[in-house]
């Protein structure tokens, strides 16, 4: 009797025999064509080499289980799954090599989904939601044509219930977009970018949850799990989670569509287990096995939606960002209410805040300035009127209201009180740049109470708040304000304070825009206090406007002069003033003094170019 059966594949015969089988002839071998039509009855634990492709060893695995045979895998053209799941070698040689080298085989386990073998996956949820998923391991244009596919269906994709229980009588009831379980995260590229690596195997199979709220964090999932190269960072993110069990039971109280391995299917309830020790197998290049007393569970599913939470995104289309459920409201509803308190450490904040940018601002120093914008906690009362605005919560505007007045307040008071104590007197480049506020200014003030509320509701990204803070500015238009009081000097007072009103209502209208696309207010009760915003901000638009107009035709004027040349003489360095007409200061290169004729001349040629008239002031330098 020889020593080995070798089963290979009948369809394949002429490349086993001009590839594999040349390399068995020096061992003891029998060798048995295999089609599934019937399965060769060998006694317990025969030493049975394998050369099968994936869709024959759905069959042959289980028997083999049940036998107890001595398990060989030998490379087969279709043996893909297999491969990585046994850590097949893909050369005939090293393969036969390591096999022949075992005197005793290594217990390896066997994943079942309703009792079919599962050599790879199984996937629960949308086909075309998941597909990226399984497609991880190919090329970056496969990924982006999958992202596309996917971006196109997302608006049609929701959440469905499901109950999972685990082999310890764990219930986990929650909804997902889908669910993946493989045997070893390792085998899988999404698993593995979600879970991470592990050296050892354990009798236990793990469930990854992609629960996202809204198309934004799909998106964010495909970006970093999907489509790099590789992933450092395995840490959960809030729309996922991780089951770790010997097995799993799950059901969405309708038919629920799955696949094992890429094959669809559908069942009423789906049950996944881990059988331990299933097969011997021949190899040395298997995981070690860890040997349990008991198996220890690990469920990480904090971020899932669980309770009423669940009933608000089942079978609802995905919005762009997620709206927030109704105990994140009470949560940030709670916080912004505190935010909105007059405070001790606000009021000595405010003042120090303010010191701070009026010394910088007379020392013309911009990190100095930074400094007391980060300082400044006026961001927080301004949110909190943008909740109360949105929710129309006359509380909390009340509140946050006198907050903010309080704070403006003692921001004009003190740097008043600076400037009059300080023996300067000059429009330096800080104090200028905060004087004429344009439409640009206000975009900045939006974009920064979009970040504000972003950041406000949701925790994990409260660090932002202080590049929020440096972003939008508001303490040291305020210190200019005071410095304009100060000097009673009005234009500069009203300059800085247009300012400051643009950054205010641009961040109440931003804030409360993006709380209400959240989800924290219905829209009827939210109208109200928009459009009377946005009815403040069109307001204070119109000198924007008119400021910004007002800039495009001075950048108009010196990029048509600059570099310009007459006659000889080249226009340098222009700087313009506001006037009417327009004050325009410029430096003329020439190789001899310029008299004042020459002067006049260029005065008028400029005024033709230009097609207004102007002021000139002329610097002449000789250039030899």
């Amino acid at each position: 009797m020889a020593l080995y059966t070798v089963l290979y594949d009948s369809k394949q015969k002429e490349v086993f025999d001009e590839e594999i089988k040349p390399l068995l002839l020096e061992y003891e071998c029998d060798f048995i064509a295999y089609d599934s039509s019937s399965m060769p009855q060998l006694g317990q634990q025969s030493r049975v080499l394998i050369w099968l492709g994936d869709e024959n060893l759905y069959r042959v695995l289980p028997h083999a289980s049940e036998q107890e045979w001595w398990i060989g895998f030998l490379p087969h053209p279709e043996m893909n799954r297999c491969s990585r799941l046994f850590n097949v070698p893909s050369k005939p040689e090293e393969a036969i090599t390591d096999i022949m080298a075992m005197e005793e085989p290594v217990n390896a386990d066997l994943m079942y989904c309703n009792e079919r073998l599962v050599l790879g996956s199984v996937m629960l949820g949308n086909p075309v939601t998941m597909k990226p998923a399984v497609q991880v391991d190919e090329g970056i244009w496969s990924k982006l044509t999958q992202l596309a596919v996917l971006t196109f269906n997302l608006s049609k994709s929701s959440l469905l219930p499901y109950r999972l229980e685990t082999a310890k009588d764990s219930v986990v009831n929650t909804a997902a977009l889908g669910i993946t379980i493989v045997y070893r995260p390792g085998n899988s590229d999404f698993t593995k970018r979600v879970v991470g690596e592990t050296s050892e195997d354990e009798a236990s199979l793990d469930a990854v949850i992609l629960a996202p709220r809204s198309i934004s964090e799909v998106v964010h999932f495909l970006l970093t799990k999907v489509l790099p190269k590789t992933v450092r960072n395995v840490s959960l993110s809030d729309y996922l989670g991780h089951i770790k069990t010997t097995a799993l039971n799950i059901n969405s109280g309708k038919s629920v569509d799955y696949s094992v391995d890429g094959e669809l299917l559908s069942a009423e309830q789906i049950e996944v287990r881990v059988q331990n020790d299933a097969l011997k197998v021949l190899s040395s290049f298997l995981p070690k096995k860890l040997e349990l007393k008991e198996h220890k569970e690990s469920l990480r599913t904090s971020g899932l939606p669980k309770g009423q939470a669940v009933q608000e995104v089942i079978n609802r289309p995905l919005h762009w960002i997620h709206h927030a459920d109704q105990e994140e409201v009470k949560e940030t509803f709670i916080t912004l209410r505190e935010n909105a308190q007059t405070s001790e450490s606000y009021l000595v904040l405010m003042v120090l805040a303010t010191l701070l940018a009026t010394v910088g601002l007379f020392a013309n120093s911009a990190p100095v300035i930074i400094g007391a914008m980060i300082l400044a906690p006026l961001m927080a009362p301004i949110i909190s009127l943008s909740m109360g605005v949105l929710r129309q919560n006359t509380d909390l505007v009340a509140v946050s209201s006198r907050t903010l007045l309080t704070g403006v307040l003692l921001a004009l008071l003190f740097g008043t009180l600076l400037t009059l104590v300080t023996p300067l007197h000059t429009v330096n480049h800080e104090i200028g740049a905060r004087l004429s506020p344009t439409i640009l200014d206000l975009g900045v003030a939006i974009i920064s109470g979009i970040a504000g509320a972003y950041a406000n509701a949701r925790s994990e990204v409260a660090k932002s708040l202080a590049g929020v803070a440096i972003a939008v500015a508001l303490v040291p238009p305020l210190a200019v304000s005071g410095i304009g009081i100060g000097w009673m000097d009005w234009s500069v007072f009203w300059g800085a304070f247009l300012l400051f009103m643009t950054n205010l209502v641009g961040i109440v209208l931003a804030a409360s825009a993006t709380f209400l696309l959240m989800g924290f207010s219905p829209f009827h009760l939210a109208k109200k206090g928009i459009l009377l915003t946005l009815a403040f901000v069109l307001v204070v638009s119109i000198p924007l406007v008119l400021a910004f107009n007002k800039m495009v035709d001075e950048q108009r004027v010196v990029y048509a002069l600059e570099g310009w040349e007459s006659k000889g003489i080249e226009v340098r360095d222009v700087k313009i003033r506001s006037g009417d007409p327009m004050f325009v200061s410029v430096t003329l290169l020439s190789g001899q003094p310029l008299k004042g004729q020459q002067i006049d001349d260029i005065k008028d040629e400029m005024e033709k170019l230009l097609s207004q008239k102007i002021r000139l002031e002329a610097k002449t330098a000789v250039i030899r």
